[in-house]
Order: structure tokens, then sequence, then C-alpha cells
């Protein structure tokens, strides 16, 4: 299952909680100032994201772009085989 399992995706920000094994990130609001960051919570204690918020934010975009190229790939080669039809 992928990182956004139940959740449509409308841009390609994370603007919703995301699990991340036994971690759950929940960006910044959207329209927050630059002084706002999101969290890292694990066990109920948050750990405010001061320097890495970015980061995890790019590293979140690039593995849900990916995760949707699969899947878009995924779907498109079901009806096709990967081995050749002995005729």
């Amino acid at each position: 299952m992928g990182l956004l399992v139940g959740q449509e995706r409308q841009d390609t920000s994370a603007s919703h909680a995301v699990a991340l094994g036994p971690y759950t990130y929940s960006p910044a609001p959207v329209h927050a100032s630059a002084t706002v960051n999101g969290t890292l919570t694990r066990g109920g204690l948050p750990v405010a994201l001061k320097v890495t918020e970015p980061l995890l934010r790019d590293f979140l975009d690039a593995m849900s772009a990916l995760e949707a190229d699969l899947a878009r790939r995924w779907v498109g080669s079901e009806g096709r085989s990967a081995f050749s039809c002995a005729e």
C-alpha cells in the first residue's frame, strides 16, 4: 500500500497527516506563516520540524509522484504479458 492510502491528492504538496511507519507527519497549514512548521508525532509526543520540514515535504512529494507513476504503469500493463506467447 502507498503513502497516501485512501486519500486523494489534489496537489503535489502534502496537506494532510501522513503515516510514516510508527510516525505521523502533520504538515503546517497551507496558508500558515513561514514561522509555523509541521510536526512529526510518535506515541502522542510531537516534535516540531524546523529545519527538516522542507526536505520531508520534498521527499513525500517525490514518493507520491513515483507511487502515481507506478500505479499508472501497473494498471496499463495488466493486459500485456512480459513473456511472448509461443506460436
